[in-house]
């Protein structure tokens, strides 16, 4: 078979005219990417002042790794930190921290990751012209590379400092090599294993590229050489080896909070359907050019999109090359993925291109698929699948002007906000302060301070709090030492959602960019004068006397020790309330609260309840009822019972629930009865 391949690529060598081996040569590719490269990097730096800058905060969580490794503390994000499994990406970098361990610091490293970006979208133009040439015919294989070039969400990110580009190229190599090894070229299984490694540690959505050659290794690998293909696959757990031995968590921090299965508010059928919910938007909305697509692809591009890869399995049928075909389809359904995730909008939809390239490929095959029907009727008329391939790259080449300027104005709207935001704090602040951020690149990497992430992504501990709301992470404040809290925050006030905790602001940013998370962002002293303010009920009776027991709703641990079933919840109902004096973390819009409380005969049941409208809310305790009251205020209120003096001592099942329209609810107490 390895003869029989060598055969395959003299023959095609000999009926390939001079013209189209220059074309489709790695260098071309790398020539075309450099020519998007100039445009793309021009308009950064001319509205940038002549600065180099990047369109995306998270490009600069990338560089500030790469600046933990190259300084020899690998996960440590910030001054005095612990290591955090907060590294989407491992091998990006690494590969960035090599400038920096010869002195390239500070923005003098965004032309590093430029480089890095374009040179990898030339060689994925060239990979992906590579793998098309079995399921198109020898003159048409070029054209994906083409495409690939034309696409201007390749050349945005190749100019964001960010791992997507590097990662499709990646991609495409294993489909490719996978392709070939599945056709008869056994050789170089060493690059087989090599890409199933590098290309997960990439990112975790690399581990489809792991798949793809484990599966070409364990179909067509015979004897001992099969075992490489368990090999391929178990490379999927070095990452989560990686952080577990650098950082003592085998999960990313990013996972935690983005992860649709990490989401602590979904039951298995709402998880169900919030990615079916997502897989529609994708397939009717952002492939059709529509909103967040739209810079990128031309409007109405959803009928092209659902045939390109129905087309390379035509074409793989029809060109007996199913094996190749069969891989790019799995590799473009790798769009799908990103479906699972809970901000799979955000970035420009950077989640979703890194799986473009099967799709351009697919586009290909079916302009060379309309060209042979044509040729049937006459010879000539095979001449439009060039027409077509053409009309494609010229549709796709229309964003570009649109594209780029949105790169520029973002990469500017980063460097005026964050950026500005980051200098001032190296400038004007004490060294020792802590700044809590809630975006944490530019800041980070900037500023020079420590950092406290309120998102979790790069502060250990922090994304479970994030990720189920604000007045979870109010409580969780609470019990924090001060000395770990920030001594100011820069954030969008929106995000933060927690407005008391904000002091004097001193500086704000207010910048008009669609990239940004809000326009304006505020840096200002952190006020913790109402942490603690609700832990205790208000009436005088009690303000001497000790809890038997408290269930403080929103605290994480105390819903846990109080087994307080939360669902059905939302983190938009996970808020802080206040009554003007006191603040406290509650859920909104509660129906029923089921939890367990020790109790006592005689003792003093207290709840801290509110509702937007005037509800009836019954106690019912083991199953009986206890009581029933008015809920009316909208912050919150504050009802006591006295217990039946038959109340068994111990814990119980409590249950208060709404007999009309729901309520909020904040704490709960028991208070022994007075002796």
């Amino acid at each position: 078979m390895e003869v029989d391949a060598k055969t395959r690529a003299v023959l095609a060598q000999a009926d390939c005219p001079r013209w189209l081996r220059i074309a489709r040569s790695p260098w071309s590719y790398l020539l075309g990417a450099a020519l998007a490269a100039w445009p793309a990097i021009h308009g950064i730096l001319t509205l940038n002042g002549g600065d180099a800058a990047v369109p995306l905060d998270d490009s600069y969580i990338h560089f500030q790794f790469a600046r933990s490794f190259a300084q020899g503390h690998p996960f440590v994000y910030s001054l005095g930190a612990s290591p955090v499994p907060g590294a989407t990406s491992l091998l990006w970098p690494l590969l960035l921290a090599v400038p920096q361990l010869f002195g390239v610091q500070g923005m003098a490293l965004i032309p590093w990751a430029w480089a890095f970006g374009f040179i990898a979208l030339g060689l994925l133009a060239y990979e992906s012209a590579r793998a098309a040439e079995r399921v198109t015919s020898p003159r048409m294989a070029w054209l994906a590379g083409i495409l690939v070039l034309s696409f201007s969400a390749n050349t945005w990110f190749a100019a964001s400092g960010m791992e997507s580009v590097p990662l499709s190229w990646l991609l495409m190599r294993c489909a490719r090599r996978a392709a070939e090894w599945l056709e008869g070229d056994r050789r170089r299984a060493w690059e087989m294993l090599l890409l199933a490694l590098l290309t997960p540690l990439m990112r975790p959505e690399g581990a489809l590229g792991s798949v793809l050659i484990s599966a070409a290794l364990l179909i067509a690998a015979s004897g001992r050489r099969r075992a490489l293909g368990l090999v391929s696959l178990a490379f999927i757990g070095v990452p989560p080896a990686i952080y577990r031995v650098f950082t003592g968590y085998a999960t990313q921090t990013t996972t935690l909070v983005k992860w649709l299965p990490f989401n602590p508010y979904l039951d298995r059928a709402q998880l169900v359907e919030q990615v079916l919910s997502n897989a529609r938007l994708l397939v009717s909305t952002l492939l059709d050019g529509q909103l967040w697509s739209s810079a990128y692809l031309p409007a109405h591009s959803r009928f092209f999109a659902w045939l390109a890869l129905p087309a390379l399995i035509i074409a793989g049928q029809a060109r007996r090359s199913n094996r190749r075909a069969w891989l790019l389809v799995a590799l473009g359904l790798g769009i799908f993925l990103p479906t699972t995730y809970d901000s799979f909008l955000w970035n420009r939809l950077r989640y979703l291109w890194p799986f473009a390239a099967p799709w351009l490929i697919g586009v290909v095959a079916l302009a060379d698929q309309a060209g042979e029907l044509a040729a049937l009727w006459r010879p000539r008329a095979g001449l439009l699948r060039y027409a077509l391939a053409a009309a494609a790259g010229l549709a796709l080449a229309s964003k570009f002007s649109f594209a780029l300027e949105d790169l520029a104005v973002s990469a500017h709207a980063i460097s005026s906000q964050q950026g500005t935001l980051a200098t001032w704090a190296r400038d004007s602040l004490e060294p020792e302060e802590r700044l809590g951020v809630s975006d944490t690149g530019a800041i980070g990497y900037l500023s020079n301070h420590a950092l406290f992430d309120v998102v979790g992504l790069t502060t250990v501990g922090e994304a479970r709090y994030w990720s189920a709301g604000p007045g979870s992470r109010f409580e969780h404040y609470e019990h924090l030492p001060r000395s770990a809290l920030p001594t100011y925050f820069i954030v969008y006030p929106q995000w933060f959602a927690i407005p008391p905790l904000l002091g004097v602001c001193v500086q704000e940013r207010t910048v008009h960019a669609t990239i940004l998370g809000g326009e304006t962002m505020l840096a200002c002293h952190a006020d913790y004068s109402k942490l603690g303010t609700g832990e205790d009920a208000q009436a005088p009776e009690f303000w001497h006397r000790s809890a038997l027991d408290a269930l403080d709703v929103a605290d994480l641990e105390s819903e846990v020790s109080h087994y307080y079933v939360v669902r059905p919840a939302t983190q938009a109902d996970d808020v802080v309330v206040s009554d003007g004096v006191i603040l406290d973390g509650a859920r909104r819009n509660r129906r029923q609260d089921t939890f367990r409380m020790q109790l006592a005969p005689g003792a003093k049941f207290v709840s801290r309840l509110g509702s937007d409208t005037a509800t009836r809310v019954s106690l019912r305790i083991g199953g009986r009822r206890i009581e029933s009251w008015t809920v009316s205020r909208p912050g919150f209120e504050e009802h006591s019972l006295t217990l039946p003096a038959d109340m068994p001592r111990g814990p119980a099942e409590v249950v208060v629930s709404a007999d009309g329209a729901p309520f909020n609810a904040a704490h709960y107490w028991v208070y022994s009865a007075r002796k």
